[in-house]
C-alpha cells in the first residue's frame, strides 16, 4: 500500500484536477456529437499528452474515456441517435421519454446510472483486476461466436410487434456487416465493383443513417403543425427526485454493473454488447416489461449503468495483460507505450505501481465529475427539445453529414449514410424497426470472426460441434442463449395458461403505428419481396465474386435465413388476409408535402456537397428547410432570423469541429 499516498497526492494536484475536469467535459461533448467517438478524441489527445507527466497524461485520457461514454446518451435521448455505439440501447426508452416531456428525467437517470456503473467498475478494477484478467484469456473463437448469438437474442425482446420482422432486420444487419474484405481471407465480397466498399460499412456511419436520418424525416412530418409547442417544461426538484429514484433501483444498478464489468473484460465486446445484454435482463426481470420501448426509465438505467461499467472492465486486461478490451483501451495502450510504460504485471511494480494506481484512482474522481456535470446540465440539455423543429431538423441533418464524413473523410460514406437512412425510414412504414438492423451490424463481425476461426481450428482439433458445444464457457453461453431466446415464448405461454384459468392478462399499450404505415398484409408482402430481392442479389453477387467458403459462409447463411423468414412473412400475410385482419393501423397524422420536401432537400444537400462544399451547401439547406418547415403564418417573419441563425450555426460548427477537434468537412469544387 506504499503507493496510496503518492497516488492520492498526484490525483489532487491542482494541474491534474483542472485537466480531469476539462477532459471529462470535453469527453461529454465528443460523445454527444453523432460521429465523434471517444476513440477519436483519445487518439487526437495522445500527441498533446507527450509533454505531460505520465500521471497527468493518463488522468486526462481516462477522463475523456469516461465522459465520452456518458455523452453518447445525450444525443440518444434527445434526437434518437446514439452518440456512440454503446448507447444504442439507451435510445429504446430514452427517446420515448423525451417525446413524453421527460427528457430531464431520462438525462438525470443516465448520469446517475453512468456514475454508479463507473464507480462499481473502478472498484472491481482496483481490487480484482488480476483475478478477472484470467477470464479474458478463456475467450477463444467459439466463445465469441456464442457471445454474438447471445447478443442477437435481444431481438426477441425488441420485436414486440413481430418477431419475424425483428429477426429479418437482424439478419439484414449481419449481411450488411459482411460487405467488404473478409477478415479471415482478405477476399472482396459484396462490393459490386466499388472500391469505396472495400473497407466495409462503418458502424458509426450505419448508426447515424439508421437512427438519425429517419428521425430527421419524422420531424418533418409534424414540424409545421407542432411549431411552437414545447416538448420540455422545467419542473422544480425533478432532477433530485430522479436521482433518488434511480439509486433506489439497486437491483437493476447492481445487475447491470456486473454485466457491464464482465462484458467489458472480454476483449472486443465492450459497451456495445454490455448495454444490450443489460437492457434485455432489465426487461426480463421487470413486472411491467411491456412498457419497455415506450419510455421505461429502467431501460435507460440498465443501458447506461452497464456501458459505463464496461469502461473500467475494458481496462482490466489492458493494465494486467497488455490486451486492450475496447478500441479506446487500444489507444490508451499506445499512450502507455509513449510514456515508456509497458502494460502487464510489471506495471504494478516500482514506480509503475504509483502511476498505475494514480490512473485507477483517478477514475473514481472522473465518474464523480461526470455525474455532477451530467446532473447539473441535464435541464440545459433538455431545453434543446424546445428549439423550433424547422431549426432543429436541418441542424441534426448537418450534424449527420459531419459525423458520417469524420470517420474516414469519405464523401461516399455520407451518401451511404443517407441511403441507409432512407432504408430505415421505409422500414418503419412496414413495421421493421431499425434497432435489430443496427444490432446485426454491430454483432455480425463478432459472430463471423468467431465462426470462421472456429472452423479453421476444428480442422486441427476435431469436429466443429465438439469445439463449440463442449467448452465450459460455450456451454454457459449456449444455455443463456436458449433461455434468452425462449423467454418471450415462455411468457406468452404463461399468459395463455392464466387466461385459460380465468385470470386477467396483463394490460398492453400497443401505441400508434408510424405515420403512413401500410396495412398489415400489404406491409408483410412488400417487406417479404424486398427481402427476397436482397437475398437473390446476395446469391448472384457471391457467385460473381468467386470467394472461398470462409468468406461466403456467413453472408450466404444469412441470405438463406432471410429467404426462410420472408416465406414465413408471406404465410402470415395470407393468414391475415384469410382472417380479414387487414385493417389499417391507427397512425400519427403527418404532413406529406413537408415530408416529401425534406426528403428531396436531404438528397439535394448531399448531392451538392461535392460542388458547393459543406458550408455553402449547409447554409442553403438550413435556409431552405427552415423556411419549408416553418408554419405558413410565420414564413415571412423567419427569413432574417433564419439567415442569422444559419450563420450562427455554421460558425459554431467551424469552432467546435475544425478548431477544437480538427475534424475535416466535405469540400466542393467551388468552395
Amino acid at each position: 500500500m506504499e503507493w496510496l499516498g503518492p497516488a492520492i497526492a498526484n490525483i489532487f494536484a491542482v494541474q491534474n484536477i483542472v485537466l480531469l475536469v476539462a477532459a471529462v467535459a470535453g469527453g461529454i461533448l465528443v460523445g454527444a456529437l453523432p460521429g465523434l467517438t471517444g476513440t477519436m478524441a483519445i487518439a487526437l489527445l495522445v500527441p498533446f499528452t507527450y509533454a505531460l507527466s505520465p500521471e497527468s497524461a493518463l488522468i486526462t485520457l481516462g477522463g475523456v474515456y469516461v465522459g465520452a461514454m456518458y455523452g453518447g446518451s445525450i444525443s440518444a435521448i434527445l434526437i434518437n441517435t446514439p452518440g456512440a455505439p454503446a448507447a444504442i440501447a439507451t435510445t429504446f426508452d430514452g427517446y420515448p421519454m423525451a417525446r413524453q416531456g421527460r427528457a430531464e428525467e431520462a438525462l438525470a437517470a443516465s448520469a446517475t446510472g453512468s456514475g454508479v456503473g463507473g464507480l462499481f467498475g473502478t472498484v472491481v478494477l482496483l481490487f480484482f483486476a488480476p483475478a478477472l484478467a484470467i477470464v479474458s484469456l478463456k475467450f477463444g473463437p467459439p466463445e465469441y461466436f456464442w457471445l454474438g448469438v447471445l447478443g442477437l437474442t435481444i431481438i426477441a425482446s425488441l420485436s414486440a410487434r413481430s418477431l419475424t420482422k425483428g429477426l429479418l432486420g437482424g439478419l439484414f444487419g449481419v449481411l450488411l456487416s459482411t460487405v467488404g474484405l473478409s477478415p479471415s481471407t482478405g477476399e472482396a465480397r459484396l462490393i459490386f465493383d466499388s472500391t469505396d466498399l472495400l473497407g466495409g460499412i462503418d458502424v458509426i456511419v450505419a448508426l447515424i443513417g439508421l437512427f438519425c436520418v429517419p428521425q430527421v424525416i419524422t420531424m418533418a412530418e409534424t414540424a409545421r403543425r407542432q411549431s411552437g409547442v414545447p416538448l420540455f417544461k422545467p419542473e422544480k426538484g425533478k432532477t433530485a427526485r430522479t436521482v433518488r429514484f434511480v439509486l433506489g433501483r439497486w437491483t437493476n444498478l447492481v445487475r447491470s454493473s456486473i454485466i457491464g464489468t464482465i462484458v467489458g473484460i472480454i476483449p472486443g465486446a465492450g459497451g456495445n454488447v454490455a448495454g444490450l445484454l443489460a437492457y434485455q435482463e432489465a426487461q426480463r426481470a421487470a413486472k411491467d416489461r411491456d412498457s419497455f420501448g415506450q419510455g421505461n426509465i429502467d431501460g435507460v438505467i440498465a443501458s447506461e449503468t452497464s456501458n459505463n461499467a464496461a469502461v473500467e472492465g475494458s481496462l482490466v486486461p489492458l493494465l494486467t495483460l497488455g490486451i486492450p478490451g475496447a478500441p479506446q483501451a487500444a489507444v490508451l495502450y499506445g499512450a502507455l507505450l509513449l510514456h515508456s510504460l509497458r502494460p502487464g504485471p510489471e506495471l504494478f511494480e516500482g514506480r509503475g505501481a504509483v502511476i498505475a494506481y494514480t490512473f485507477i484512482l483517478s477514475l473514481f474522481l472522473a465518474n464523480i465529475v461526470m455525474f455532477v456535470i451530467g446532473i447539473t446540465a441535464s435541464r440545459i440539455y433538455a431545453r434543446a427539445l424546445n428549439l423550433p423543429a424547422n431549426l432543429l431538423m436541418p441542424v441534426v441533418l448537418a450534424l449527420s453529414v459531419v459525423g458520417a464524413f469524420a470517420g474516414r473523410n469519405s464523401p461516399f460514406d455520407v451518401s451511404l449514410m443517407l441511403a441507409l437512412g432512407f432504408i430505415g425510414y421505409a422500414g418503419m412504414k412496414v413495421g421493421l424497426s431499425t434497432a435489430p438492423i443496427a444490432l446485426g451490424i454491430i454483432l455480425g463481425p463478432i459472430m463471423e470472426r468467431g465462426l470462421v476461426e472456429s472452423l479453421m481450428l476444428s480442422r486441427a482439433e476435431g469436429s466443429l460441434l465438439e469445439m463449440t458445444l463442449t467448452r465450459p464457457i460455450c456451454l454457459l453461453l449456449v444455455l443463456l442463449t436458449v433461455i434468452s431466446a425462449g423467454w418471450p415464448f415462455y411468457l406468452k405461454l404463461k399468459e395463455r395458461r392464466a387466461k385459460a384459468k380465468g385470470g386477467a392478462a396483463p394490460a398492453r399499450t400497443p401505441g400508434k403505428a408510424p405515420a403512413g404505415a401500410l396495412k398489415p398484409v400489404t406491409g408483410n408482402v412488400v417487406l417479404a419481396l424486398c427481402g427476397l430481392a436482397v437475398a437473390t442479389i446476395t446469391f448472384i453477387q457471391l457467385g460473381i465474386d468467386e470467394v472461398g467458403f470462409q468468406s461466403y459462409v456467413v453472408p450466404k447463411v444469412s441470405a438463406i435465413l432471410i429467404v426462410a423468414f420472408c416465406g414465413l412473412l408471406l404465410f402470415q400475410a395470407f393468414s391475415l388476409y384469410r382472417q380479414g385482419r387487414n385493417a389499417r393501423p391507427a397512425t400519427e397524422s403527418w404532413d406529406k408535402a413537408a415530408t416529401l420536401g425534406a426528403i428531396i432537400a436531404a438528397i439535394l444537400y448531399v448531392g451538392f456537397l461535392d460542388i458547393l462544399g459543406f458550408f455553402t451547401a449547409s447554409f442553403v439547406m438550413l435556409m431552405g428547410l427552415g423556411w419549408l418547415l416553418a408554419a405558413k403564418a410565420e414564413r415571412g417573419k423567419t427569413i432574417l432570423r433564419s439567415v442569422i441563425t444559419s450563420l450562427g450555426v455554421l460558425v459554431a460548427f467551424y469552432l467546435v469541429f475544425a478548431e477544437i477537434f480538427h475534424v475535416p468537412f466535405p469540400e466542393g469544387w467551388l468552395f
